[in-house]
């Protein structure tokens, strides 16, 4: 029988279409609910291919059977994809018997995969070649025990369930007696087919939900990630453009300071002539240290804006973490829906074994109501020769009334064969009624495995797509990782350069203070403000350029984010596209058995320059991964010699600065002794004074010198920081290469354990299944006497079948060959254990799997596909329902046949008692003739006896028809039952379809309130915005303002 499956694709369950003898839109069937449809549903002999296999647990989510994979181990890796289609000759080449199936015990509950789909995630290994191809017939409660059925159809995916699962031996094989494979399972409690759709039906609504919210969150990442960059790009272009003004401003400032100087300069050539003006230029000087304020002041306002705009710059970064928090935490609640979802799907497996047992107990019924006929036919027989004596007694004593009695007799006579008649007719009609009901039990039972087999598969489907999806979300997990180190890191640096510039300002802002005290009575001191500007614009405009850096940076991340949203979308789409691949495969691989031979020896050369391809390319990563580390080193170490050579270098600009500071101390303690000696000598004030001035000229020129230095050593160390974010830039990429190399050897690593993990599980699973089989022969050797001929005449078909299925078996070891030669291996021969003969073959199918990957197709709207299959979903619901009025029709005719017949019996019931009791009176009167006449005991009586001899058969096909009627009534009841359970379960379903559709919509109103709330906070920074460009326009205004002031002023 074929097993059960959940949700394929999007986890929508597909209904069977009226149109297609109950086949589905994927090609796949629901449970009907005719006639027989559970009664026969084990032992059919029509029934075709058995999988005797278990489905996977769900350990670490879903696995897509129907995705095509390029062979990338994980952590239980599988030995093969499931993207190649068996051969149908070799479909059946693993399937017990299925007479089999009714030998099960009541503990034989453990679900089986479907041969078509596989999961590509877990496989096993066996011990022994003969045991492995014998292992067709076996059944265990582990999920390994799936391989030797896919092997038949050439997928050869196993998988493999949780450790909690035991694996024991198997011993395959025919019994000595017959011939014939047997199957046997240990599992967990059975459940009623009710609690079975109940349970699959919640795991189909769970796993809907999940898609759907994943979904959701995906498109809401996709439309904050635009909004984000959008905002950014404004602002900073409102900032370049806020810089760009203050840069104008400060030139225009710095222009006016020189005209200043000048003048200042050619009042100091007139003062010796005009004495009377040095108050005037005293004044002069201080209007012009006041505007020097003003700017000092409007420097330190931009620096605190600038300020600003980093501490947003951070704030917008801690932004993006959070909700990249939130994205995880997301995830993290996916993958423990994932885990709930794997529970319910293992209950759901695990019912399925409960129509088995169902079916053995029809099949014991059926022995033990044969039993009772046969007792039955003995008492009649029994009453028969009683009677016979009773007849031969009267005939001895009916000498005398012959005449008499022979006209009763002829009355008999003719009314016995009038009912014998009626008798056969009605046991003709009853055999025709049998044999309706046996043909509809067939068809039930075939239409009951093709609902168990694609059940199954879906559940396979879904547990491959929650696997492929963690897969991502690891993936992207790990990227976003990356990102946060790497902004941390910046951080860091832009925390140590505004630590550099904070002492640097220190330094400068002492120094200044310096000269101010020492010049503020001096006439050229507007020289050093000049000179004080323009330092403070070189370091507005770094500030500036380290704004635009930091701007680059940000643009960079999100750029980078935008990248693995991208990357993130054509994952998606990949993942869409290999599923409409594999679909597409599955019809591909019907017809890849006659292509074969054309295409082995293009792709034999094919894989070979692969497998060479890939053998170089991995020493190349190797090796560039070792480069990369070096490079990476010797970086470090150049980058370490830089910092430390700076590092002296700023510290001997210090030493030059204080220098210059005891320099200026000295010369303020001569300008007070030379200022006190002009006081005491009025004489020689002219003489002085010009000594004074050439002493002031020398230390301005070693101040400016200085300061060369100093901006000198800026641009440097400027230089050299541009030198090293450019090295860390290219040490990330260098970092990021060898993450991905590290990446690669895991996986390879990882697919390296698989693989011996699966060797151990399969020796296991062989020796269980040995015991198995032991203990279903002896099953069937004591069921076989019980056989009818029907039954036995069934089992010649079952041996007929056994003997295809061994053909199918030697098919089997044909394709090894055939794939051997098909990809050009040297060594031809098949391995004598069955370990290495399925390690082989797996490894050659995986081969030729990654060879057809490049197959690639993809469904671009999936939201379309959803509800085009709910639509269809509804469509095939209101097919069942008429499905089951229908059914409900025929019910009732039955009951109406069931009702003539039973006025038919009573009539016929009636006559038969007036015939016993006519047959009373002539005993009675044959006794009492006896009493009269006992001296004539020689009369022939041979027309009594055959009169007495066709009333006892009358009687007994009497009693047969009672039977037959009983039997129907049974059997009308239990179809009744049945039909009420089968309203009942769809009933359940509709109800959870708009269980279903109802959190649909709420999600999606959800949605809209999450967009509405995220339209209130764009609002509310655009507002922000709207108020920092009113504030830096009042900041313009008032810069203006100075600028006029000044300009005012030069014009007096």
């Amino acid at each position: 029988m074929q097993p059960l499956s959940s949700l394929a694709g999007i986890g929508v369950l597909d209904s069977p279409n009226v149109s297609s003898n109950g086949s589905t839109v994927v090609q796949r069937t629901l449970p009907d609910i005719s006639l027989g449809s559970l009664g026969s549903s084990f032992h059919s002999a029509e029934e075709g291919d058995y999988d005797d296999r278990q489905g996977g647990g769900l350990r670490g989510g879903f696995n897509p059977p129907d995705l095509p994979r390029i062979p990338s181990p994980d952590k239980e890796g599988a030995l093969f994809t499931s993207s190649n289609q068996p051969p149908p000759s070799a479909l059946l080449a693993l399937s017990p018997p299925p007479s089999t199936r009714r030998g099960l015990p009541e503990d034989s509950g453990a679900p089986r995969r479907s041969r078509y789909l596989r999961s590509n995630r877990d496989s096993d290994d066996s011990d022994e070649d003969t045991d492995a191809l014998d292992a067709r017939y076996t059944h265990t409660n582990a999920a390994s025990d799936d391989e030797e059925g896919v092997l038949g159809q050439l997928s050869l995916n196993v998988s493999h369930r949780r450790a909690g699962d035991l694996r024991t031996s198997y011993a395959g094989g025919p019994s000595k007696r017959s011939g014939r494979h047997s199957v046997a399972a240990t599992g967990p409690t059975q459940m009623t087919l009710r609690e079975q759709e109940q349970n699959v039906d919640a795991l189909q609504k769970e796993n809907f939900n999940l898609q759907l919210e994943n979904h959701f969150l995906k498109e809401r990442l996709a439309q904050m990630a635009p909004d984000h960059i959008e905002s950014a790009l404004k602002e900073n272009v409102k900032l370049k453009i806020e810089i760009l003004n203050y840069s104008k401003e400060l030139k225009k400032s710095k222009k006016l300071l020189m005209q200043q100087d000048r003048d200042l300069t050619a009042a100091a050539r007139d003062r010796e002539s005009k004495g009377g003006r040095a108050r005037e230029r005293d004044a002069e000087s201080r209007e012009m240290e006041a505007m020097w304020r003003e700017e000092k002041e409007r420097r330190v306002a931009l620096e605190a804006e600038l300020d600003q705009i980093r501490d947003s710059d951070d704030d917008r970064v801690r932004q993006l973490e959070e909700e990249l928090d939130v994205a995880r935490g997301t995830i993290d609640d996916h993958a423990l829906e994932i885990s709930n979802l794997r529970d319910a799907a293992d209950r759901a497996e695990e019912e399925v074994d409960k129509l088995r047992e169902e079916a053995k107990g029809l099949t014991e019924s059926v022995g033990m109501g044969k039993g009772r006929e046969a007792r039955m036919m003995s008492k009649l027989e029994q009453e028969n020769a009683q009677l016979k004596a009773d007849l031969d007694e009267v005939r001895k004593a009916s000498a005398n009334d012959l005449d008499l009695m022979e006209e009763q007799v002829n009355e008999l006579r003719d009314k016995l064969a009038g009912a014998q008649i009626d008798l056969e007719r009605r046991d003709e009609e009853i055999d025709e009624l049998n044999n309706e009901v046996d043909a509809k039990v067939n068809e039930h039972e075939r239409e009951i495995q093709q609902v168990e087999s694609e059940w199954r598969d879906e559940v396979l489907e879904a547990r491959a797509q929650v696997d492929e999806l963690k897969d991502v979300l690891q993936e992207r997990e790990q990227d976003l990782e990356d990102i946060r180190k790497l902004v941390l890191e910046r951080e860091e640096e832009l925390v140590i350069a505004r630590e550099r510039v904070a002492e640097l300002e220190a330094a400068q802002g002492e120094t200044h203070d310096r000269l101010e005290e020492t010049l503020r009575n001096i006439d050229m001191d507007n020289a050093e403000k000049e000179a004080d500007l323009v330092s403070a614009n070189r370091e507005v405009e770094a500030l500036g350029q380290k704004v635009y850096d930091l701007e680059e940076l940000i643009e960079e991340l999100r750029d980078r984010e935008t990248e693995l949203n991208g990357e993130l979308q054509r994952l998606e789409e990949a993942y869409d596209g290999e599923k409409a691949h594999y679909e597409e495969l599955v019809s591909a691989l019907k017809d890849a058995r006659k292509k074969t031979q054309d295409e082995r020896d293009d792709l034999s050369t094919q894989l070979q320059h692969e497998k060479e391809a890939h053998s170089s390319n991995r020493g190349v990563w190797e090796n560039e991964r070792a480069s990369d580390q070096e490079h990476h080193r010797r970086q470090l170490a150049s980058r370490d010699q830089v910092n430390e050579r700076l590092t002296a270098e700023l510290e001997a600009a210090r030493d030059r600065v204080a220098m210059r500071d005891r320099d200026l101390v000295s010369v303020q303690n001569a300008l007070r002794d030379v200022e006190d000696q002009r006081r005491k000598l009025g004489d020689e004030h002219s003489s002085g004074q010009h000594v004074l001035e050439i002493e002031l000229e020398r230390l301005r020129r070693d101040l400016a010198q200085c300061e060369d230095d100093l901006d000198r050593a800026r641009d440097e160390l400027r230089e050299r920081e541009q030198a090293l974010s450019d090295r860390d830039m290219e040490v990330a990429d260098l970092m990021d290469k060898h993450r991905e190399l590290e990446g690669k050897l895991s996986s390879e690593r990882q697919g390296r354990l698989g693989l011996s993990d699966k060797l151990d599980a399969m020796s296991k699973a062989a020796r269980q299944q040995e015991r198995e089989s032991a203990s279903l022969r002896e099953r069937l050797e004591t069921l076989e006497p019980l056989l009818t001929e029907k039954e036995h005449s069934r089992l010649r078909l079952q041996k007929e079948s056994d003997q295809q299925r061994q053909e199918r078996t030697e098919l089997l070891l044909r394709v090894f060959k055939d794939i051997n030669r098909f990809l050009g291996t040297d060594d031809s021969t098949t391995p004598a254990n069955f370990n290495v003969f399925r390690d082989t073959l797996l490894q050659r199918l995986r081969s030729i799997n990654g060879a057809r990957a490049d197959f690639d197709k993809r469904i671009k709207d999936t939201e379309t596909k959803m509800e085009q299959k709910m639509a269809s979903l509804k469509r095939q619901l209101d097919a069942k329902w008429r499905a089951l009025d229908s059914f409900e029709a025929s019910v009732k005719k039955l009951e109406l046949a069931r009702a003539q017949w039973r006025s038919k019996y009573s009539l016929k019931d009636g006559e038969l008692e007036a015939s016993k009791a006519r047959n009373a009176e002539l005993q009675k009167e044959i006794s009492s003739l006896r009493a009269s006449s006992s001296a004539s005991d020689a009369v022939p009586s041979t027309q009594v006896r055959l009169l007495t001899e066709r009333a006892q058969t009358a009687e007994k096909r009497a009693n047969q028809a009672a039977q037959s009627v009983a039997q129907l009534e049974q059997r009308l009841s239990d179809i009744q039952s049945r039909s009420g359970q089968a309203e009942t379960k769809w009933e359940a379903r509709v109800k959870e379809y708009e269980t279903r559709l109802r959190a649909a919509g709420e999600k999606i109103k959800a949605e809209k309130q999450g967009g509405k709330e995220r339209a209130l906070q764009l609002e509310a920074q655009v507002r922000d915005l709207e108020r920092q460009v009113e504030l830096i326009k009042k900041r313009n205004a008032r810069a203006e303002g100075v600028v006029a002031t000044a300009a005012h002023l030069m014009d007096n």
